[in-house]
């Protein structure tokens, strides 16, 4: 019976995030326009767009294989998958012990599907991007897994009762430890998690894949019809996911408690919060980044992610051990 409870919740909450993702690109655009002095395309727009490319047919190169076909369905699928492990402003639908690892499995698999379906297309504009899409996927992950697990191990030190799980964040918080030295650390690795969210939704210095102007949308320069809208859904699902993994971790507070709710209303009431401080969130990271940055060459992106975003994590875990080892002391 939990079981069935659970799936109903992921339908449920596949059907909110695919409104909510695609909600937040139609304001995306609006702000970014507003910043840049343009009028900017309707607030539904990304509706429209996704209604138009499934109505539309899907046209195959000629020399792809199969693959080409079922990349679009596994990338959605997996993102699907990826909902049942994200902190949505209550603890994931299947938490238990050490599922930041499926985690980080589920959505680094999206990316690995997106080069696998280009590959599979036969452009060379496609195999161009996906070439980009390895490398980025490769160096970005470092840092954020780096930051990541230290702030699990930090969370861990002070108790919690699924360990390593994304759940603990609705357990206990960062911000607690409240020393200096923690702070710093904390401050540190949430400037890491910011850029890490700008790499991993491609935008502005890391607008390098898709790069339209360069190689043609990149991996998905050959993709069209309900195959795109599929892969276009997937990413914003995506998109929605990865900041919600910031909220958790750094802004992990809920709203029901502060005005009294319980049961289904503070449920909902929660989530709603939660998805407001998403918006905050891509704000920062998405629409302000996007508005005031250009694309990077992929050998500038690379060495941001090894000469500062890892150095960074690295210097934030250190202040973090040693004001374990304060407390110990």
């Amino acid at each position: 019976m939990n079981l069935l409870y659970a799936t109903l919740g992921l339908i449920a909450l596949y059907i909110y995030v695919s409104f909510a993702s695609l909600l937040w690109e139609g304001i995306d655009r609006k702000l970014v326009a507003r910043m840049q002095r343009r009028v900017g395309p309707p607030l539904l727009q990304p509706f429209y767009d996704f209604l138009k490319l499934m109505s539309k047919e899907s046209i195959i190169p000629k020399h792809a294989n199969k693959f080409y076909e079922l990349a679009p369905v596994l990338a959605l699928a997996v993102s699907i998958a990826l909902l049942a492990y994200t902190p949505m402003g209550f603890a994931p639908l299947f938490a238990t012990k050490g599922d930041v690892i499926v985690f980080i499995y589920l959505l680094t698999l999206i990316g690995f599907i997106r080069v696998l379906g280009a590959i599979s297309s036969g452009s060379p504009y496609a195999q161009i991007g996906a070439q980009r899409e390895m490398i980025v996927l490769v160096s970005r992950e470092v840092p954020m897994m780096l930051a990541l697990f230290t702030i699990l191990w930090r969370l861990n030190n002070i108790g919690v009762e699924k360990p390593f799980s994304l759940a603990t964040f609705y357990q206990r918080n960062i911000w607690e430890l409240g020393t200096p030295l923690a702070l710093t650390g904390t401050f540190i690795l949430l400037v890491v998690f910011l850029a890490w969210l700008a790499s991993e939704i491609e935008v502005g210095f890391f607008d390098i894949p898709e790069a339209e102007t360069e190689v043609a949308e990149g991996p998905m320069a050959e993709y069209s019809g309900r195959h795109l809208a599929l892969f276009e859904l997937s990413n914003a699902i995506k998109m929605f996911v990865s900041a919600s993994l910031v909220v958790a971790i750094f802004f992990p507070w809920g709203i029901s408690a502060y005005i009294g709710l319980n049961g289904t209303l503070a449920l909902v009431v929660d989530v709603l919060f939660h998805t407001l401080k998403v918006f905050a969130v891509l704000f920062v990271s998405m629409s302000i980044f996007r508005a005031i940055t250009g694309r990077l060459r992929i050998t500038q992106a690379v060495q941001v992610f090894w000469l500062r975003l890892f150095p960074a994590a690295i210097i934030g875990s250190l202040i973090l051990a040693i004001d374990l080892l304060g407390v110990i002391a």
